[in-house]
């Protein structure tokens, strides 16, 4: 099955084991409809029901089976949270998984220039971290000026800039 992280737990909340969770997407629709959830954290998982969740402060909070008190809840502070791909955040047009883009090859002129391992959030968006055959690393603004097509099919995202190149 496909799973994508769709946010982490961030700290308990109140006396009866709720999890604050901070959604990847920013958007929080989707977490108050999971039934259950797997939690994963340095190659570890964990898989539990929801019981309750609620919007709240530009987040969610989750009440997890088996979680009853902030003592437990503290024990899952920093896990993903993880579901199946069709119960992720919906796309909006031109919108994408982070997953999805770090399985691309990031190419120039129709070359191959490097690999995206990670998407990296920055105060002013985000940033490509990519990887050239020499095994440098390097960053890419994720704009428009910078990217143009993302073919996930093909699995290339298109570079503009070379002078980005390492």
């Amino acid at each position: 099955m496909d799973m994508l992280a769709v946010g982490v737990v961030r700290r308990p909340h109140g006396v009866r084991g709720f999890l604050r969770v901070h959604s990847f997407s920013g958007e929080v629709e989707h977490l108050l409809r999971l039934r259950e959830v797997r939690l994963r954290r340095d190659g570890k998982e964990l898989s539990f029901a929801v019981e309750a969740s609620r919007a709240a402060d530009g987040g969610v909070l989750v009440k997890l089976r088996g979680l009853n008190s902030p003592e437990d809840a503290r024990k899952l502070s920093g896990w993903e949270i993880w579901v199946p791909r069709d119960q992720a955040a919906p796309l909006r047009e031109g919108e994408h998984y982070v997953a999805d883009l770090c399985r691309c090859a990031l190419v120039f002129q129709g070359s191959r220039v490097g690999e995206i391992r990670s998407v990296v959030e920055a105060g002013s968006g985000s940033l490509l971290e990519a990887v050239d055959p020499g095994g440098r690393t390097f960053l890419i603004p994720f704009v428009a000026e910078h990217v143009g097509e993302v073919n996930l099919a093909e699995g290339t995202v298109e570079l503009k800039t070379p002078w980005l190149l390492p």
